[in-house]
């Protein structure tokens, strides 16, 4: 029998399993990560959050005050219907029931991961449509990284950059005290005092 998710298995599988175990350790991971990517889109929401090199088109109609592609990620019918979608599956497999679903999106996606890393082991060996499951969710993994990252602040950047010689010089407070000629040994007069000559 030869691994269902991928076409890299040339030789049959060891033992009678749906996935090899680099499908498998692959599915772990990248069930793992979807939580807090899930999490990581809510600073992409905004549409000037992200933006390409290429060139600027003419937008004459107002944009939209979120990014439609982030919103659909995270809204239902993106990340946590694919994700519940297996679970359901595999518990009907099981004979156990259909799962709940209840509280936040963001509490469903950590509960749908969950439940997956938890009867990975089965899923592996025994679901037959674990290979389904494991493209399905490499595909929804490389949809979410495919969305560039927020540009960096460039004020928070420069707040933290170390000032130069040439502006510590120009920044640092001048000193109330008049200026010595360079070898001179008179000590500073006082503004309003003059020195008796004799």
């Amino acid at each position: 029998m030869r691994c269902t998710a991928c076409s890299a298995c040339t030789a049959p599988l060891d033992t009678a399993a749906q996935l090899c175990t680099a499908c498998t350790r692959g599915l772990d991971t990248r069930l793992a990560e979807l939580p807090s990517q899930y999490l990581l889109l809510a600073d992409h929401l905004r549409p000037g959050a992200a933006r390409s090199d290429g060139p600027v088109d003419l937008v004459r109609e107002a944009p939209l005050p979120v990014r439609e592609d982030v919103l659909t990620l995270r809204a239902e019918g993106g990340i946590v219907s694919v994700l519940e979608e297996w679970p359901a599956a595999m518990q009907d497999a099981r004979g156990w029931g259909s799962p709940v679903r209840a509280g936040s999106i963001e509490r469903r996606v950590l509960t749908a991961a969950r439940g997956l890393r938890l009867n990975l082991g089965w899923i592996a060996t025994e679901f037959t449509g674990a290979g389904a499951l494991a493209q399905e969710i490499r595909h929804l993994t490389a949809e979410v990284r495919s969305i560039p990252a927020p540009p960096a602040k460039r004020a928070a950047a420069s707040a933290a950059a170390p000032l130069s010689s040439t502006t510590a010089r120009y920044a640092a407070p001048r000193s109330a005290s008049r200026l010595t000629p360079a070898g001179s040994s008179a000590e500073p007069v006082a503004p309003n005092t003059r020195r008796r000559v004799g």
